[in-house]
């Protein structure tokens, strides 16, 4: 396995979107990763110090909107 690079900096990524239901969405990002919620505007920061770090955060930070959109899928079809 080859070894893991340091990187000098750290890696940053932003991630910014809407979400009519953006407070139910941030719920699930609450052990995941740095966000922000206002007005329905969802602001996401991850950082990190190597690039598998960053991925790492990343996917969970992916996982946790999706099984919340999920989620609120299912609720709204269970008052169908």
């Amino acid at each position: 396995m080859p070894t893991q690079r340091k990187n000098e900096r750290t890696i940053s990524l932003s991630l910014n979107f809407l979400h009519a239901e953006a407070e139910h969405i941030a719920s699930g990002l609450k052990t995941e990763s740095d966000f922000t919620e206002n007005n329905g505007k969802i602001s996401i920061s991850i950082t990190a110090s190597n690039f598998s770090d960053t991925r790492a955060i990343w996917n969970s930070t992916m996982r946790g909107i999706i099984a919340s959109e999920q989620a609120l899928n299912a609720i709204r079809e269970s008052g169908d």
